[in-house]
């Protein structure tokens, strides 16, 4: 099944709350199967012959289908995150449905304007508007599937309405139109508004979890992605947790100012953030104190390396507005299986080794070891 193609791609995230949302309307759409399983039945006994038939048939067909999707990504969703292109395609599974959904419902409501009585006809109406407000009012948040299915659902209809003939039902073919028109309307309006909230609420998010100035996760996005990480990685060997601290960087801010001392934190920022490996999480806790978060450790060693890797790309001198300043680093780690990690206690114990470190002269300490120099 191929997703759907998004002319205008919203932010990954957004995009992928949007169709999360629209998976949430499993009681509106178990009603509407039912109602439109009585309501077809009635108009096909009354109308006679095949294309009611068919039209139930088809309609109960992709209503069920609709149902089981929603049920099936309500087990996903809730033992793992689901990714951009997986997301994509069950917006596709749900597209589809709905829109078959629609056409058979257009199908027998045309069916009852060009061959029934007025009852069904009624009836016919009530079923057309009660999927258009249903669809308006829930489907927003996925505009171009909404608007399909309205249109689908209700131009066949209007085109029945006015095929009858009559004045009666030459106004109502108008008031199809018409409110087919103020429904794509409010569909355009409503998902503007629920993107720029949902965009407006994931910056605000992002700016509790994140540092300013760094653009690394602060201590309370450290704290989060650490909850993740066990989420995600709880079956792999070991985790490290490295604390550091710079050393020699107060006399940046004296000497060269604030701006050269905040210049150099972004560009050790990016340095950490080169690398990181898929999985693992850099933070700023405050000034010159960072903790990085490396998983998937098969023995201490490599935690080690990665430690030491860390503090020399820290310590290569920068170049801040034509003046090369060199600074030093304190760092310290401690290791954990995830099952038994705990973000405090690795900190606690990371912490220990890192001010024995600094005591030292600065370098690389563990748990059980004394600091090594850098170029050892």
């Amino acid at each position: 099944m191929k997703p759907i193609q998004r002319r205008d791609p919203e932010p990954a995230n957004v995009y992928i709350e949007l169709v999360a949302a629209s998976y949430t309307m499993l009681v509106p759409a178990a009603l509407m199967s039912a109602i439109f399983l009585v309501v077809g039945t009635f108009c096909a006994s009354e109308i006679g012959g095949a294309i009611p038939w068919i039209a139930i048939a088809t309609g109960m067909a992709a209503s069920l289908a609709r149902l089981a999707a929603i049920l099936a990504y309500r087990r996903q969703s809730a033992v793992k995150r689901i990714d951009l292109a997986a997301i994509a395609r069950w917006e596709t599974r749900l597209a589809l449905t709905t829109v078959l959904f629609a056409a058979a419902l257009a199908l027998l409501g045309a069916t009852t304007f060009l061959l029934s009585a007025p009852v069904p006809q009624l009836l016919a109406t009530g079923l057309l508007f009660g999927f258009c407000s249903g669809a308006v009012a829930r489907g927003y948040i996925r505009p171009r599937v909404c608007s399909a299915s309205v249109m689908v659902a209700t131009l066949p209809v209007a085109t029945a309405a006015a095929l009858h003939g009559g004045t009666g039902h030459w106004i109502l073919a108008a008031l199809f139109i018409g409110f087919l028109g103020g429904s794509l309307e409010t569909i355009r309006y409503a998902y503007r508004l629920a993107r720029e909230q949902i965009a407006l609420r994931n910056e605000l998010a992002m700016v509790a979890r994140q540092d300013p100035l760094t653009e690394l996760a602060n201590r309370f996005g450290l704290r989060e992605g650490f909850t993740e990480i066990l989420r995600t990685h709880r079956e792999l060997p070991m985790l490290a947790v490295h604390c550091l601290d710079l050393d020699r960087f107060k006399p940046v801010n004296d000497h060269y100012g604030h701006p050269a001392g905040d210049a150099l934190l972004r560009q050790l920022a990016e340095r950490i953030g080169a690398i990181l490996r898929p999985g693992d999480l850099a933070a700023r806790l405050g000034g010159d104190e960072f903790v990085v978060v490396q998983v998937g450790i098969g023995r201490p060693e490599e935690a080690e390396l990665f430690a030491r890797r860390l503090a020399r790309a820290i310590t290569f001198p920068y170049v801040i507005e034509g003046e090369t300043i060199e600074i030093g680093v304190s760092l310290g780690y401690a290791t954990s299986p995830p099952k038994t990690a705990s973000l405090d206690g690795l900190i606690a114990a990371a912490d220990v080794v890192l001010y024995r470190v600094k005591h030292e002269g600065g370098g690389v300490g563990c748990e059980a070891g004394r600091p090594k120099a850098l170029g050892r």
